[in-house]
Parts: C-alpha cells; sequence; structure tokens
C-alpha cells in the first residue's frame, strides 16, 4: 500500500509543503493539556487536519499515538495544540 500522493497532497491542503523535514514525529518535552492558555484555534481546519492524518494511519502506524494525542483536543483546539499538530 502505497499513500506518498495522498501525504504530498496534505501538505499542500494545508499550506505546509515548505516545512522542514524532521528526523522525530513530535517534540520529546510537548506538553499539551485541555487547559492549555491561549487562543482558541480555527476549529474546523483543525478537525480537518486530525482526520487526514487519522486516515493517513493506516498505512503509517508509526503516527498514530501521536495523532490519537492530537485528537483530544478536537473540541477546543487551541493555537498551541495547532502548533503541535
Amino acid at each position: 500500500m502505497h499513500q506518498s500522493k495522498y501525504a504530498t497532497d496534505l501538505l499542500v491542503k494545508f499550506q505546509m509543503n515548505n516545512c522542514n523535514p524532521v528526523a522525530t514525529l513530535a517534540e520529546t518535552e510537548l506538553l499539551m493539556s485541555l487547559n492549555d492558555e491561549g487562543e482558541l484555534a480555527n476549529a474546523t481546519l483543525y478537525r480537518q487536519i486530525v482526520s487526514s492524518l487519522r486516515y493517513l494511519c493506516n498505512i503509517r502506524p508509526d503516527i498514530a499515538y501521536n495523532v490519537g494525542t492530537i485528537s483530544r483536543f478536537m473540541k477546543a483546539p487551541k493555537i498551541s495544540h495547532m502548533m503541535a499538530t
């Protein structure tokens, strides 16, 4: 199963195609909680990104833990949650 075009299309759709690649899938010292301070992010955009990543988990099980973690904040995502996503 090969979904590299889907992954590339996601990067273009969410304007992340110019981001730098990283060796780790998430920041190692990143702590997120439901009570984070800060402004609310665009909830619709956040849900679209998380939903797309959940589909991508079918072929990339290595991202499943991180996608599960960011899925916890879909009700009221903050800017910090969006940056982690």
